[in-house]
């Protein structure tokens, strides 16, 4: 009989793909169920349960909502229970002190406003005082967090291979997944105007794929337009895990683009490990996370500036033929996803806690 299950995310099932590949790679030894907020492009898998209400009203409204639909879920379960946070989870364990949970941290705030930065991971540091243990992305993230009195274990961010396509560098496809919001995108746009200028000659194409909260997406392509660089930079809003392979085929150029700010750097980002992973040779920039993964065989490092980014384009041209796509592939190998559940996830959820 498969052990029992519940993971618990506000997120729609598919938008966080770390709770997506441990459900996969998960699903053969347990019975999962995941509760999660409905919402576009939510994504399902076979023998995986799951639960879903949808959103409305305010977020306070919403909030309220699923922390209600959840406790009704959490009363009846019987088995391991895990929750990857969001504001105000802790009321979980306040309710249901006597069932055993773990907390899943993803990330600390990324707040460019300090007060709110602080305020956010005071709560989420209060939060991890009452879970039984915490699994975090990354060391520097439970450094951040400092809690000597709690159990913490490190349950990385992981890459399968979205793109077995073999890939030549003789020309510049580049590629940006992520969010738009606080990544200073802009920033990588303007470098591809500079770089163009400078190489015409050189084949460019860059496409961005994600959203923001600000209208980011339209803003975006007023620049382009106004940059003439519509033949060179395409943005194509949110698409779901499932519809990024085509892009991974295509492109061969990873870019890794976040702030460098003490709010940043141990944030691992998880498509520098798709990237790698598909045989994109990635152009990140230098955050703490970052260093740890980018080699000479893999990518290169560059500050968050414009004129890095272009000038790191026509160094990675001139050495285009020494990149090879077994070397880039291979340098991340043991951090596939199902290494990363077998190897740390399947012991944690088998500890006694």
């Amino acid at each position: 009989m498969k052990n029992k299950l519940l993971i618990i995310q506000p997120q729609p099932f598919g938008e966080l793909i770390d709770s997506y590949k441990w459900c996969e790679y998960l699903r053969g030894e347990y019975k999962i169920t995941l509760l999660c907020q409905k919402g576009n492009g939510m994504l399902d898998m076979p023998d995986v349960k799951i639960k879903c209400i949808k959103s409305f009203g305010n977020r306070t409204v919403r909030g309220a909502i699923f922390v209600i639909f959840c406790m009704i879920n959490i009363l009846f379960f019987k088995g391991k229970i895990m929750v990857v946070h969001f504001e105000h989870c802790e009321i979980f364990k306040y309710i249901f002190h006597y069932k055993k949970m773990i907390l899943d941290i993803r990330t600390l705030s990324i707040s460019k406003n300090e007060s709110i930065r602080q305020k956010q991971n005071s709560q989420i540091r209060n939060a991890c005082k009452v879970f039984d243990i915490i699994t975090v992305i990354s060391e520097g993230v439970k450094n951040q967090i400092n809690l000597p009195s709690k159990t913490f274990y490190i349950l990385p961010l992981g890459a399968d291979v979205i793109s077995d396509v073999v890939k030549t560098y003789d020309e510049l496809h580049l590629l940006y997944v992520g969010t738009f919001s606080g990544r200073d995108i802009d920033k990588t746009i303007k470098a591809m105007s500079c770089f163009h200028k400078k190489h015409s000659e050189i084949p460019l194409t860059y496409d961005v794929i994600g959203s923001g909260f600000n209208n980011e997406a339209e803003n975006f392509k007023s620049m382009i337009k106004n940059l003439h660089i519509e033949n060179i930079v395409t943005i194509h809003g949110r698409l779901p895990y499932n519809k990024l392979k085509p892009f991974f085929d295509k492109c061969n150029i990873g870019i890794s683009f976040v702030p460098i700010t003490d709010y940043y750097d141990d944030q691992p980002p998880t498509k520098t490990f798709e990237y790698i992973g598909s045989g994109l040779f990635t152009i990140a920039t230098a955050t703490n996370e970052n260093k740890k993964i980018i080699n000479n065989e893999n990518g290169m490092l560059i500050s968050d500036t414009v004129e890095d980014l272009a000038n790191a384009l026509y160094e990675l041209y001139m050495k285009r033929f020494t990149i090879e796509d077994n070397m880039v592939r291979n340098s991340l190998k043991e951090y596939s996803w199902e290494n990363i559940v077998n190897l740390k996830l399947k012991p944690i959820l088998l500890t006694n806690y």
